[in-house]
């Protein structure tokens, strides 16, 4: 254990609400977490698993994700087949504390893209975070996150996630507030760059290795009313050593560009994507989606055109995706992927991959 990691169980004074007059807003998260991301994420959970004698098969069982498709740089996955992932890794390793820690620390800049890199470029240490919070969806948090300056003068992030799922809400609160740590880390590397005062988190108990003390390097409090990463205000000022004002404007393009990609992935649209992905075959029509969603057909079809998309559209898309992890699989059959696709034979599934592949 470090010297001064003191990692205390008592609970933390309540932290003063975001909302009170002494507390300043900087920056927040307002983009929803269920949108589509790389597969970056679920592959550091397999790489680790492996480590650990956790077979890949069993992290992404009842996800539909193929093992072949980890590396793969142009697959997207919805973030519900992340958490399945998630709730496997957990579940596996027996919920214990101080797992999303050790995960969290993997998730290293390079991790997120174009996003990363521009963290790297930009101007100032406020400029990162409010960066990194607008452009939420090129990231893999499943938190909420609002960055504030308290009545004390401190800059906080505070990390909620009280519409993730229970069995996996300790792991994912642990994962993205190590994953924060180690961004800022190396946005500034070197020892004492980054000025973290204390984590609180609202999570039960210290794990059994001491991980988050040997982490942090901070004094962590548990059973807090809320998890907050507490750093002085100052730090804000500080400028990246490898900021870069024109690299940053490139950047900020691009992220801008996938954000815009993502958003259209969310709302009605998200919800029949997320449905169809978890179908046994494609073989639908909007009518029978609506149905099973409890919509109107018209009154989906609606939804859909507000939000720029069509029934078919998605279907297009989510067949596209499905099927670049089938055709993965070595063990399918060719009748069974037509079949889990919609198509009535294999020469219509030829047929739609050429045109894929021209678009």
């Amino acid at each position: 254990m470090i010297p001064g990691a003191v990692v205390r169980r008592e609970l933390s004074p309540a932290a003063p609400a975001v909302t009170e007059a002494s507390n300043r807003v900087i920056a927040a998260i307002t983009d929803p977490w269920d949108h589509p991301r790389t597969m970056v994420s679920v592959a550091l959970m397999c790489e680790w698993g492996a480590s650990h004698g956790i077979e890949v098969e069993t992290l992404l069982r009842g996800t539909r994700i193929a093992s072949g498709s980890l590396n793969d740089p142009e697959v997207l996955v919805e973030a519900r087949q992340e958490m399945a992932v998630i709730r496997n890794l957990v579940t596996a390793i027996g919920h214990r504390p101080g797992l999303g820690v050790e995960l969290g620390s993997l998730y290293h800049l390079t991790a997120y893209g174009y996003l990363g890199y521009l963290l790297t470029a930009s101007a100032t240490a406020r400029d990162t975070v409010e960066r990194g919070l607008h452009f939420a969806l090129l990231t893999f948090a499943f938190t909420t996150m609002t960055a504030r300056i308290d009545s004390g003068g401190r800059y906080v992030l505070t990390l909620e996630a009280d519409d993730v799922p229970e069995d996996v809400r300790g792991f994912v609160l642990e994962r993205d507030t190590a994953a924060v740590v180690q961004i800022h880390r190396e946005i500034f590397p070197g020892s004492g760059r980054v000025p973290l005062r204390e984590i609180r988190l609202a999570t039960g108990k210290e794990g059994p290795t001491g991980v988050f003390a040997d982490f942090f390097q901070v004094p962590v409090v548990f059973g807090c009313p809320c998890t907050e990463v507490v750093l002085d205000a100052g730090y804000l000022d500080e400028v990246p050593p490898m900021a870069n004002t024109h690299t940053a404007q490139l950047l900020v393009a691009q992220c801008e560009r996938i954000r815009a990609e993502r958003l259209h992935h969310t709302g009605v649209a998200a919800r029949v994507r997320a449905h169809l992905l978890d179908r046994t075959s494609l073989d639908l029509t909007l009518e029978d989606v609506a149905l099973q969603l409890h919509y109107a057909p018209r009154t989906l079809r609606r939804h859909l055109e507000h939000e720029g998309t069509t029934f078919r559209e998605l279907l297009d898309e989510v067949r596209r995706s499905v099927a670049e992890n089938l055709l993965l699989d070595r063990s399918m059959s060719r009748h069974e992927i037509a079949r889990r696709l919609g198509y009535q034979d294999w020469s219509s599934v030829v047929r739609a991959t050429r045109r894929w592949k021209r678009e």
